[in-house]
This record gives C-alpha cells, sequence and structure tokens, in this order.
C-alpha cells in the first residue's frame, strides 16, 4: 500500500514551515489524520490554532515540542491539547524535503494520535515517526507533496 502526505486544511504554509498528515490505507497506527478529523468543532480549532502559531515561528511548550536535546529524537515533534481530563497527542517527526532550493523549509509530518495521562512519553511513538522519517517510501511522498521550487 502506498504512503501518501496530505497538507492540512484550513492552514497555510509558509516559506519555513508546513504541516501535513501521512497516510496509508489499512494501517490503522497512522491515524493523525483521522483522529483530527473527527474531532469536535471548537477543538479542532483549538488544534488548528496551535498549528498556526508553530508555523508561525512560535514556541510554547504547552502546545507543542520536540526533543531537540536528545538526539535519538530530535527529529520528532508533538502537538498536545486537553479535553476533560484526558491529554491528546499528535506525533510526527520534521523533514527538509527541498534541499536543493530551500533547505531551511521545514515540514512537519503528523503520523499517530494518543491519549496520554502520565508524565513521561510513550517512545513507541517517536520510534514509529524516526521509523517513518527514514523510510524512502515515505520521504518520497513528502517530497511529492513539497517539490523543489
Amino acid at each position: 500500500m502506498p504512503w501518501s502526505v496530505t497538507l492540512i486544511g484550513g492552514l497555510h504554509s509558509n516559506d519555513r514551515r508546513s504541516l501535513a498528515f501521512l497516510e496509508r490505507a489499512g494501517d490503522r497506527r497512522i491515524n493523525a489524520k483521522d483522529v483530527f478529523e473527527g474531532l469536535a468543532e471548537k477543538t479542532r480549532r483549538t488544534v488548528l490554532s496551535r498549528f498556526d502559531y508553530w508555523l508561525g515561528g512560535k514556541t510554547c511548550d504547552k502546545y507543542f515540542h520536540g526533543w531537540p536535546n536528545d538526539p535519538e529524537y530530535r527529529e520528532c515533534f508533538v502537538f498536545k491539547w486537553q479535553q476533560g481530563r484526558t491529554h491528546h497527542r499528535l506525533y510526527g517527526f520534521l523533514i527538509h524535503p527541498r534541499l536543493l532550493t530551500a533547505k531551511r523549509f521545514q515540514v512537519c509530518v503528523l503520523v499517530s494520535h494518543t491519549r496520554k495521562n502520565e508524565e513521561h512519553t510513550d517512545l513507541s511513538h517517536l520510534d514509529r515517526a524516526n521509523a517513518l522519517r527514514g523510510n524512502p517510501d515515505v520521504v518520497e511522498a513528502v517530497k511529492r507533496e513539497f517539490p523543489e521550487v
């Protein structure tokens, strides 16, 4: 089954950053897009505002973060929100798909959703994001959606 990458509707990429969902038919572990599309309108607006905040180059560990000081997970990323007492996470990876013409351009490709009520991150989500980031078919799907300009 082929991999595909889909821009997130309602967002405007810029010359520095963009956000997208990774998709693969039949793979239930690749569920970020399905979960996002199933959010109630108010929650969806909250999550979209956090996406926009990141696209604008801002930082806020309460809404999203990476692991820049961890060499193994440096290219992993997470967006966060809370519904009731449940914490939600969308995990993904960062990639620079335009190394020839815009090497600073960065895409956050969201892969999976989980609920999280413990302090520490389940590293299996980061391991999956890392594995996908290094998968040549996934990289090719990202480059198809974000070709060199």
